[in-house]
């Protein structure tokens, strides 16, 4: 397996991001809370930079205990990536499409050694 440096630790800082050449893709690098994601960086729907897009929580209804909706939240547990140019959502972790989990972006593990995040391919 081959790996790419994405950047030093201090660069994922504030919502930081890295856009890395992994073997001729275009991928983005990220962190969200302590844990670093790598994945395609080109939405399926038209090809829009999907990296560049927000990182919010799925939306989840809110039921009552007869099943009536109250409401809705931000999950905390399944956080999506969403393209900036017509909103398609990713599964940060897996890569899936929300409007469709058949499809999704390639994903892609990280590493941390020392200061520096690697990008594993």
């Amino acid at each position: 397996m081959a790996e790419w440096r994405a950047g030093q630790v201090t660069d994922f800082d504030d919502g930081g991001r890295r856009f890395v050449d992994v073997g001729g893709r275009d991928v983005v690098v990220l962190r969200h809370r302590d844990r670093y994601y790598a994945l395609d960086n080109t939405c399926l729907h038209i090809g829009g930079p999907v990296g560049e897009g927000m990182v919010v929580g799925k939306v989840e209804a809110v039921l009552a205990e007869d099943k009536q909706l109250v409401g809705h939240r931000f999950s905390e547990h399944e956080i999506h990536l969403v393209c900036p140019w017509h909103g398609y959502e990713y599964d940060l972790a897996t890569g899936e499409m929300a409007g469709d989990p058949r499809r999704r972006l390639r994903t892609y593990p990280t590493q941390v050694r020392g200061e520096d995040v690697y990008v594993v391919a």
